[in-house]
């Protein structure tokens, strides 16, 4: 078993792009679990959070540290990283229950530019102009896919805006883990974030943001997979290769989320896909392969490596 884990290892740092990918996979199960749940955003993501701290905090204790980095640096990322993240928590699960899954995942098209933008000052990341060109191709893909199920901006005009809002905070949250990775390991920042997330969340919660939810035994078995899911699973395997991979590469990987959570919305919550959802998909994918190879040239100062073990 440690010789498969060693070379399960060695083959992810090799391709980190392979871990990206896993991990847009299990991303794409959020929304759908959230619009699933019978719960209020605020009262579903407060749930999430607090099924979701002793899961990190039970993963990240009782491993060495292979971190030696700056741990004043390591604390101001995870905590600007912890409070954006509540923030997410709360726009994100807000807005999918006033609006709709398309909604929130046509605005999270976005979230390219945003990263793009951020990532300029704080890493010297300047996407090339084929990385550029194909990245608005996905990104036209992925208004048409949400957009053929949308609701669009008339429906709930303070849930977009909190759509919106996701996008920006969600993608402070990403630079934030990536500013984080030589300075703390990937466990250890996601449990302490999390935790920073579930305070900032209950004390939404207790100024009277919302009332206390009162869920079902549905809506605590949906809080707990998403807490395993996307919580663990999918940060880990977002963050982990982020040494490896410039910052503005997954989220235009993410752009194939719409496709992917519009699929399981047809098949578990029996939401329609239109021909205008496969043509959007399969321009999306085509885009993103383009902007695949266009990349590692993308960018004029890639992260240096360093062994962190997952």
């Amino acid at each position: 078993m440690t010789t498969i884990g060693e070379a399960a290892r060695s083959r992810a740092r090799r391709r980190p792009i392979d871990v990206v990918w896993l991990g847009v996979a299990v991303y794409a199960t959020g929304p759908v679990m959230v619009a699933a749940s019978s719960v209020d955003g605020p009262g579903f993501s407060l749930m999430r959070l607090v099924v979701g701290v002793p899961i990190l905090w039970a993963l990240a204790l009782g491993r060495p540290s292979t971190s030696t980095g700056d741990p004043r640096r390591a604390r101001w990322w995870t905590l600007v990283g912890g409070i954006s993240f509540g923030l997410h928590q709360l726009a994100l699960m807000t807005a999918v229950k006033w609006t709709s899954v398309t909604d929130v995942v046509l605005m999270n098209t976005l979230s390219p530019v945003v990263v793009t933008v951020l990532a300029i000052p704080l890493f010297g990341e300047r996407p090339g102009a084929r990385f550029r060109t194909w990245g608005v191709l996905a990104i036209t893909g992925a208004v048409v896919v949400g957009w053929a199920g949308s609701t669009g901006p008339s429906g709930n005009l303070i849930g977009m805006g909190l759509a919106a809002l996701n996008v920006v905070v969600f993608s402070v949250f990403f630079m934030c883990s990536k500013a984080a990775r030589p300075h703390i390991d990937v466990w250890p920042f996601l449990a302490r974030t999390i935790t920073i997330a579930a305070a900032f969340v209950l004390g939404f919660v207790l100024l009277g943001g919302t009332s206390f939810p009162d869920p079902t035994s549905i809506d605590w078995v949906l809080a707990t997979a998403l807490a395993i899911g996307p919580g663990a699973i999918g940060h880990f395997l977002m963050t982990w290769p982020l040494t490896w991979v410039p910052a503005n590469l997954p989220p235009v990987l993410r752009l194939v989320q719409p496709f992917l959570s519009g699929g399981l919305a047809w098949v578990l919550l029996e939401q329609p896909i239109t021909l205008a959802h496969l043509l959007g998909g399969a321009i999306t994918v085509i885009g993103v392969g383009g902007a695949l190879g266009a990349w590692p040239g993308s960018t004029t100062h890639p992260s240096p490596e360093r062994e962190d073990k997952p």
